[in-house]
């Protein structure tokens, strides 16, 4: 390998995970967003936190950033 080719390899290495990067950031958000209107449903920090990346004070803290109350 010559290099060009580590450089071709490097920056398409690079664009992938960027790519990966925005892809993980979208969907969390997606994800704190489905809580908020959960919340709004009824639904507590602890019971959203089941099975959840997200421990229930991490949900409750972005509840509250979303406008969400928790209860």
């Amino acid at each position: 390998m010559g290099p060009e080719e580590a450089d071709a390899k490097v920056k398409l290495a690079t664009t992938r995970y960027c790519d990966l990067v925005e892809q993980v950031e979208a969907a969390k958000q997606d994800l704190l967003n489905a809580y908020a209107a959960a919340a709004r449903e009824g639904l507590g920090p602890e019971e959203l936190a089941d099975g959840s990346p997200f421990t229930a004070d991490e949900i409750r803290r972005e509840l509250r950033a979303r406008g969400a109350q928790p209860r």
